[in-house]
């Protein structure tokens, strides 16, 4: 296989398996559906996979329709399974089965935390997202003048990027967005469906959320606590919530904002945002999560309140205030 581009590699005859991670989101659908749609211009038979429900906003993604919800009870081999943005094997959930029913793993990513499980690993830490490095492998093919490849990539980078401010977002990453947009990426559509489609609910959620916030640390950091209890109240969904903590960080003065939302019984994910000089990616490592260096996550299995203590302790003693 080619050790520069696997893709470069495969041949029609070839069973070839696409899977992201649990929780997805725009990056990982993206970089999914993106790859997913140029496999299927080489390889005769191509599986694109989840484990969880689609979130509503990602459902215009081009092709969408075509994911499969993996059966862990299947029995199908593959030669290959392209994992995408994805750091561990413990992030497919019970689709990490999968790795085991194919030959050869393709670990694809951007995490600076990836632990290489893939029999090849392309990754990245300098792209701003896992659908950068799939354009630099998908180009070599000619495919980037598809307008469907284009719009899940423009997607999955705008989002990653939180529409281009983060600072994850480079000149690079300009360059490849431009060449997106000549294909005719409709941004107008895809900024309706990612951020003017909410709720009513869900804005009258953020609202409540807001005004319950708690600041510690001089104001330097605000944690936000959600019960499951209120998500039942207001009756949004686990991707409705994911905004949130974007304003909380975007508060003056605040160096970090922690998302503590409770997902189950004694389970509580949690999401970290950092503004400045703080890396929240070795804080998510105390709880045995990762990610970015201004953006990571993890998930502990603690109540709401045991989470919330255990955090305020990791947090004096890893910042230092």
């Amino acid at each position: 296989m080619n050790k520069k581009n696997p893709i470069l590699s495969l041949k029609h005859s070839d069973k070839v398996a696409v899977i992201s991670h649990i929780n997805p989101d725009g990056d990982s659908l993206g970089s999914l559906m993106a790859l997913g749609i140029s496999l299927k211009k080489i390889c005769g038979y191509v599986d694109i996979f989840v484990n969880d429900v689609i979130p509503e906003r990602y459902k215009f993604l081009p092709e969408i329709e075509t994911v499969v919800l993996y059966d862990e009870n299947s029995d199908k081999r593959y030669d290959y399974c392209f994992v995408l943005d994805c750091g561990d094997e413990d992030r497919l959930g019970y689709s990490k089965k999968l790795l085991r029913q194919s030959k050869s793993i393709i670990n694809i990513d951007h995490h600076v935390s990836n632990t290489m499980f893939g029999h090849m690993n392309i990754i990245d830490n300098k792209a701003s997202s896992a659908c950068e490095v799939v354009y630099k492998l998908i180009k070599d093919c000619f495919f980037i003048d598809d307008l469907d490849i284009s719009t899940c990539l423009y997607t999955g980078i705008a989002t990653d990027t939180g529409n281009f401010v983060y600072d994850n977002t480079s000149a690079k990453t300009h360059k490849i967005v431009s060449k997106l947009l000549k294909t005719g990426v409709d941004i107008q559509q895809i900024s309706y469906h990612l951020y003017q489609s909410k709720s009513l609910k869900s804005v009258k959620f953020l609202g409540h959320v807001l005004n319950k916030l708690e600041t510690s640390y001089e104001g330097k950091v605000v944690i936000i606590p959600i019960p499951l209890t209120l998500l039942e109240e207001y009756e949004v969904s686990e991707d409705e919530v994911e905004g949130v903590i974007n304003y909380a960080r975007d508060i003056k003065g605040v160096e970090v904002a922690v998302l503590l939302k409770e997902i189950g019984r004694n389970k509580v994910k949690l999401g970290f945002r950092s503004k400045n000089d703080v890396d929240v990616s070795k804080l998510a490592l105390e709880f045995g999560g990762g990610g970015h260096k201004k953006a990571s996550g993890a998930t502990v299995f603690n109540t709401l309140e045991e989470a919330k203590r255990n955090l305020e302790e990791k947090l004096s003693t890893y910042v230092g205030w």
